[in-house]
């Protein structure tokens, strides 16, 4: 029997994000609890908090001191920094990474009711068309004949 000695090569890994990750530059906290799978005395919540890393339109980096698992549900309140306000969500946690210094993991979530908001968006952009302007979206009405 013969055994091929060499190096390894790492395989080429395809990016899987569909959005650029924006970097935060003052911390911006996530604060909620994990949605149990089961209802009833055996399915128990837990407390989430941490501060978000970076974010894009499909998820966003959290930095946290708990270990979530992967494919929990989220159910939280991004902190808007400088105000009292806080945007809810509802969340995936796509992968998890133990950190060896600062907060003990690092874990990727992906928002969960984007896919919904974007149908929305899109049946809209079909009964009236919406363009983008500097300040937000502005919706133009049809044509009248």
């Amino acid at each position: 029997m013969a055994y091929a000695v060499g190096t390894m090569n790492k395989p080429d890994t395809k990016e899987l994000r569909t959005a650029p990750r924006f970097r935060l530059q003052n911390p911006v906290r996530l604060y909620g609890c994990t949605l149990p799978l089961v209802v009833g005395p055996t399915g128990t919540s837990r407390v989430v908090d941490g501060h978000v890393q970076n974010i894009s339109s499909g998820g966003l980096c959290l930095l946290a001191q708990k270990r979530l698992k992967v494919s929990e549900l989220l159910v939280g309140e991004i902190a808007v920094p400088g105000t009292r306000a806080s945007i809810p969500t509802l969340l995936q946690v796509r992968w998890l990474r133990k950190n060896s210094f600062g907060p003990r993991y690092c874990a990727g979530l992906h928002f969960m009711l984007q896919a919904g908001i974007t149908q929305a968006l899109q049946t809209s952009t079909r009964i009236a068309g919406l363009t983008a302007t500097g300040d937000g979206v502005r919706r133009i009405s049809p044509k009248r004949k």
